[in-house]
């Protein structure tokens, strides 16, 4: 089982650089754990694409049945208090955003959950080192 940021996820949806890789790690593993804003924050992904004209409405209705699809099967980390909690403390000890704060919070929380082996998969590099400072494993490799 992994942690699947938004910055992973929405490569699963729409093609990018790292949709090839995002594949192979779906196959390897497909059970995926998430925030519960992840929807909305692929989402706000593919119509900000739309918006910008780089996909056409097509491109964004797929994008998005491809979502409502695979969300259906995902573990949701749903909002708690410690994880509101822990989201207030990794904005203090990082130079992260909310929803990123929110993304790492919920990794940290179902990490403690008792899967201390929990993967992070993320391609947003500051949100990654975040993570890896807090004692979880990156996919891919954020140092590379």
């Amino acid at each position: 089982m992994r942690f699947w940021d938004a910055s992973a996820l929405v490569p699963l949806l729409v093609h990018e650089s790292a949709t090839e890789a995002v594949a192979r790690l779906v196959r390897s593993d497909p059970e995926i754990v998430v925030a519960w804003t992840a929807t909305i924050e692929c989402v706000s992904a593919c119509v900000r694409r739309h918006r910008e004209r780089v996909a056409s409405d097509t491109q964004l209705a797929g994008a998005l049945t491809r979502l409502r699809e695979l969300s259906e099967h995902w573990n949701v980390a749903e909002p708690t208090v410690a994880l509101r909690s822990t989201a207030e403390k990794l904005v203090a000890r990082h130079a992260l955003r909310t929803g990123d704060a929110i993304q790492l919070a919920s990794a940290a929380v179902a990490a403690e959950g008792g899967d201390r082996s929990l993967e992070f998969v993320c391609f947003d590099r500051r949100l990654a080192l975040a993570a890896t400072t807090e004692g979880l494993r990156v996919v891919p490799d954020a140092s590379t």
